[in-house]
C-alpha cells in the first residue's frame, strides 16, 4: 500500500507539471520534461512512447498513451510498470488552496514486475532518488504541487486489465496474477481508505476488498484498524484488526474457510498441499485470534480448527528458526478420525481369501512433510480412530526435531484397556518405526480384528514390547519387524477351534461356526526378525488340561506355522492324558488345523516300550532279589542293593574271622 499511494502521488505531480508547461513548452518534449523529473525523483527511467493530450476542462488532467516505468538494473524481468494509457484528472480549485486532489487516475492493461532479491533489495523502492518532495518543489515553479500526503487525496484509482509478476528469490517462490482489476478510494488520508479488486491465479478468479482507517498515520508508524477479505471459488480468508508496518505488528482475528486452497497458497508463493481424508483434503477451516510480534513471532490464541469432520481447539506459537520455523501447540478435541491416513494399509490388510499372499500395502508413504518444521505439542483426545486402530481418551505428548517424530503415550485408551510408552517415526533417510509399548488390559477380539482383520480370540491381555521396522511402505514395514516381547491373557476363549474335542475324538472337524475352546490363562514370550515372530514357551491351561506350543508367526506374510501340544484329561482329577500334537498353518485368512496322527502313534509305541521296560525291570529284580536273597528298597537299583549285600556280608566275615584269630579279644 504504502509504495502504491507513494508512486501515484508522484506521477499525479508530474502530470501536473505536464499540464502546466504544456502552453509553454513543445508537445514533443513534454514526454522528455516528464521523464528527467521522474528520474530525478526515484532513480527510475520513464519514457513516454506514444501521445500526451492534456485537458482543462472540467478537470485538470492529462491522457498518456505508452508509459514504460523502470525498474532497477539487476531486474531482469522487464520494466516494473508498462501500461497501455495513463489517465490522471485533478482538481483544479484545489490545486490553487496547496492541496492535491486527485479525482481520477487510471491505468490501463498494465505489466506488473515487482521482484524481492535475496538480499532484502525490492524493486519497489524508490529512495535512490531525490524523493517525492524535490519533485514537488520543483514542480512549484512550472504549476501547483503537493506538500505531502497528509493534503493528498484520491477519489478514485483504478487499474484495470493488468498482469502482475511477483518473484520472491529468498524463498524461491513465483506469483502470477492475469486480468487484475484494482479499485481505490482514499477520500482523506487520515481517513477510511478501501481497495477492491479481483484477479486469475491458476485458473482460479480471487477477490480482494481491504479497509484501512487512516494510511497517513499507517504509513507514519500508528497502529491503524485494517481490515482483509479474500473471496475465490474454493473458499474465504479474512483479518480484522490493527496493523503497525515500523516495526511490522499485527493483531486481530483471523478466519479461515476453504474446500480449495490453490489460490490462497498461490498468494504465498506455494503450491497447494496434498491432504489427507481427515486432515483437510475435503475442507480446511480456522478462526481464532491471532497475533504477529515485531521479532517475527506469530500466536494463535483460543483457536478452533476445522478439518473435514474433525476439529481441535487451543493455542499455536510458530519461532522462526535457523533452519525450520518451530511450532509450539496445546490442542484438545473429541474423537479424531484419521482413518485415511492408513486405508490403503487397512484395505490390503486382509489379503487375498485363501491365498496366503502377503496384503500389506506398497504404496510410498510420505513423509516428507516431518522435515518442513520443528514442533512441540500436547493433545488431549476423546478418541482416535487410525482405521487399523481404534482409541479412546488419548493424552500424548510430541516433539518433532528434522524429521523425528517421538509421541510420548502418557495414556492411551484402547478396547477398555490403556496403552502407554513411546512411539518414533524417524523420516532421516528414509522412514523407521520403533518404541516400547506397555499393554494393560486390553480386550484381545476387536485389537485382532482391527489390526490383522483376525477376531478368533476372546479375553483381556497385558503384554509387553519393544519393536522396530525399517521401510517406505507397510509391506516393508511389516517384513522388517523386530523386536521381543512378553504376552500374559486372562479367562478367555479361541473361536472356530475346540482343542479338546479334536483330541479326545482324533477328528480335526472341531472347528467352525459355533464351536470354542476356553482357556484359564496363556503365558508367553517371543522375540521378532524380519517380520517373523518366534515363540517357544507357550503355556495355556484350560479345563481340557493344558496346551504348549511353539512356532512362528510371520506377520509380513501375514502367515503362520504354529504347533501346539494339548494335554487331554481323561476326567477330573486325572494326571493322564493324551497329547497329540496340533499344527496350525496357512494364511490368517484361510488358517489349517491338521493332527499329527504320527506323533500320537509314536507316543503311544513309546508308552508301551516303556510299560514292556518297567515290567522287565521288575521281573530282574525279583529274581536277584530272590537269588541272592537281597531285599531291594524303594528308589534304589538291583545292582546297588547286590553290592550293598556283598560288602556287608564280607564285613561280617572279616570281622568273624578276626575275633577267632584274637581269642575272643
Amino acid at each position: 500500500m504504502r509504495w502504491i499511494v507513494r508512486l501515484i502521488g508522484l506521477i499525479v505531480v508530474l502530470a501536473v507539471v505536464a499540464v502546466g508547461t504544456l502552453f509553454l513548452i513543445p508537445t514533443e518534449r513534454i514526454g522528455t520534461l516528464v521523464g528527467e523529473q521522474f528520474e530525478r525523483a526515484t532513480g527510475r527511467s520513464l519514457s513516454i512512447a506514444g501521445d500526451i493530450r492534456p485537458s482543462l476542462f472540467p478537470t485538470l488532467g492529462v491522457r498518456v498513451e505508452g508509459v514504460e516505468m523502470g525498474n532497477p538494473a539487476w531486474v531482469e524481468d522487464g520494466p516494473l510498470i508498462r501500461a497501455e494509457r495513463l489517465n490522471v484528472g485533478v482538481d483544479l480549485w484545489a490545486l490553487f488552496s496547496g492541496s492535491v486532489r486527485v479525482q481520477r487516475f487510471e491505468l490501463v492493461r498494465p505489466d506488473i514486475v515487482l521482484v524481492s532479491r535475496a538480499d532484502g533489495a525490492v524493486s519497489w523502492d524508490f529512495s535512490a532518488g531525490e524523493g517525492i518532495e524535490a519533485a514537488s518543489e520543483d514542480s512549484a515553479e512550472g504549476g501547483p504541487g503537493s506538500g505531502g500526503l497528509g493534503s493528498f487525496t484520491l477519489d478514485l484509482a483504478e487499474i484495470t486489465d493488468a498482469s502482475l509478476l511477483y518473484r520472491d528469490e529468498a524463498a524461491g517462490t513465483e506469483l502470477r496474477v492475469e486480468a487484475l482489476s484494482l479499485t481505490l478510494r482514499l477520500p482523506s488520508a487520515v481517513g477510511l481508505a478501501d481497495l477492491d479488486g479481483e484477479g486469475t491465479m491458476n485458473g482460479a478468479t480471487v477477490s480482494v476488498a481491504a479497509a484501512i482507517d487512516g494510511v497517513g498515520p499507517l504509513l507514519e508508524g500508528e497502529v491503524r484498524p485494517v481490515s482483509l477479505t479474500l473471496d475465490w471459488a474454493g473458499g474465504e480468508a479474512g483479518f480484522d484488526g490493527r496493523v503497525g508496518l515500523a516495526p511490522l505488528g499485527v493483531d486481530g482475528t483471523v478466519h479461515l474457510d476453504a474446500t480449495d486452497l490453490g489460490p490462497v497458497m498461490a498468494l504465498a508463493g506455494q503450491g497447494a498441499p496434498e491432504l489427507p481424508e481427515g486432515l483437510g483434503r475435503d475442507r480446511l477451516a480456522l478462526e481464532g485470534a491471532f497475533t504477529l510480534a515485531s521479532e517475527g513471532s506469530a500466536h494463535l490464541r483460543d483457536a478452533r480448527f476445522t478439518f473435514d469432520g474433525n476439529s481441535l481447539s487451543g493455542d499455536i506459537d510458530v519461532i522462526p528458526g535457523d533452519e525450520r520455523p518451530l511450532i509450539r501447540a496445546a490442542l484438545s478435541g473429541g474423537v479424531l478420525d484419521l482413518s485415511g491416513l492408513t486405508e490403503g494399509g487397512d484395505a490390503g490388510a486382509a489379503g487375498s481369501e485363501g491365498s496366503g499372499a502377503s496384503g500389506w500395502s506398497r504404496e510410498t508413504i510420505d513423509v516428507s512433510g516431518l522435515h518442513a518444521v520443528d514442533a512441540e505439542a500436547a493433545l488431549a483426545l476423546g478418541g482416535l480412530d487410525l482405521g487399523i486402530l481404534t482409541f479412546g481418551a488419548v493424552d500424548l505428548r510430541a516433539t518433532l526435531t528434522a524429521g523425528r517424530l517421538v509421541l510420548d503415550l502418557r495414556n492411551l485408551s484402547a478396547y477398555e484397556g490403556a496403552i502407554t510408552g513411546q512411539y518414533v517415526v524417524n523420516g532421516r533417510g528414509g522412514l523407521s518405526m520403533g518404541g516400547n509399548l506397555n499393554v494393560a488390559g486390553v480386550r484381545l477380539s476387536p485389537l485382532l480384528s482391527d489390526f490383522a482383520d483376525w477376531d478368533r480370540l476372546e479375553g483381556t491381555g497385558d503384554a509387553r514390547f519393544d519393536f522396530l521396522m525399517v521401510g517406505n511402505d507397510m509391506h516393508a514395514l511389516m517384513n522388517s519387524l523386530s523386536g521381543s516381547g512378553e504376552l500374559s491373557l486372562g479367562e478367555g476363549a479361541i473361536l472356530g477351534l475346540d482343542i479338546g474335542g479334536m483330541i479326545r475324538n482324533l477328528d480335526t472337524s472341531y472347528r467352525g461356526e459355533g464351536q470354542r475352546t476356553v482357556y484359564e490363562s496363556i503365558t508367553a514370550s517371543f522375540a521378532m526378525e524380519g517380520g517373523i515372530v518366534t515363540n517357544e514357551d507357550l503355556l495355556m491351561t484350560a479345563p481340557f488340561g493344558e496346551l504348549t506350543g511353539a512356532g512362528t508367526v510371520s506377520v509380513g506374510q501375514q502367515a503362520m506355522d504354529y504347533t501346539v501340544i494339548p494335554r487331554v484329561l481323561y476326567g477330573e482329577g486325572s494326571e493322564g492324558g493324551v497329547r497329540v500334537p496340533l499344527r496350525i498353518r496357512g494364511p490368517w485368512s484361510n488358517l489349517s488345523y491338521s493332527l499329527d496322527l504320527e506323533a500320537l502313534a509314536q507316543q503311544e509305541l513309546q508308552e508301551e516300550l516303556d510299560a514292556l521296560e518297567e515290567r522287565a525291570t521288575q521281573a530282574v529284580t525279583d529274581a536277584v532279589t530272590e537269588a541272592l536273597g537281597v531285599e531291594v528298597e524303594e528308589g534304589q537299583s538291583v545292582e546297588d542293593a547286590a553290592v550293598d549285600s556283598l560288602e556287608d556280608r564280607l564285613r561280617e566275615e572279616a570281622a568273624e574271622q578276626l575275633n577267632r584269630l584274637l581269642g575272643g579279644n
